[in-house]
């Protein structure tokens, strides 16, 4: 197994710390920190897969050509406080997703620009390492937007995810405050948009 350099290394998905690290997750427009208790992967299989269309239309329904669906919450994405996902993901039909998290914002975002994940992405990164997120504890869920880029209907819009859960505990303010002041080692990472997150504080 390859060594980390980087959060999106294009390589298999492994975990990107080990347990009994920090971590400091970016979520509620801050740095949080955290200790890594347990870890376990979560395989590509049946019950990690959400059919949009079916989710959008319990009672039946297709999806138009050239239709959307708009954000959707996943259940299986859905966590306890104390939970980390770390997840990659694509379609196996042919449709475009896109990211929220949370609800308000986007993932894979610039100024002008919202990516999304589609049939092809597997094509261009083997290991889907751009299309890898993070979603942390109870009700900061992850929400996904799907695009029909075909001129026919489509009855299905099914995701595959597959990556690790964490169990995680809150540091403590010493042990946060030695992580901020650099005094203590800890992995960054990004589980929300960078709505509250200046890039350009100055202004410049």
């Amino acid at each position: 197994m390859p060594l980390i350099s980087g959060l999106y290394d294009s390589a298999p998905i492994q975990p990107v710390v080990k347990i009994k690290e920090n971590i400091s997750i970016y979520t509620r427009a801050k740095w949080q920190h955290y200790s890594v208790e347990y870890i376990e992967p979560m395989p590509r299989s049946s019950p990690f897969t959400a059919d949009l269309v079916a989710l959008a239309n319990p009672a039946g329904g297709v999806l138009a050509a050239a239709g959307q669906i708009n954000k959707q919450l996943l259940a299986i994405l859905q966590l306890d406080d104390g939970e980390f996902l770390q997840l990659r993901w694509e379609p196996i039909d042919d449709v475009e997703a896109v990211l929220w998290e949370t609800a308000p914002t986007g993932r894979f975002v610039t100024r002008g620009a919202h990516c999304r994940v589609d049939i092809g992405t597997r094509l261009r990164d083997p290991w889907l390492s751009t299309s890898q997120f993070f979603v942390i504890g109870k009700d900061r869920d992850a929400q996904i937007q799907i695009f029909n880029p075909l001129a026919v209907a489509q009855p299905t819009a099914r995701l595959k995810f597959f990556g690790f859960r964490y169990v995680i505990e809150p540091l403590s303010s010493q042990i946060s405050a030695d992580i901020t002041a650099g005094r203590k080692p800890t992995t960054y990472l990004p589980a929300e948009g960078t709505a509250g997150l200046n890039p350009n504080p100055q202004g410049r």
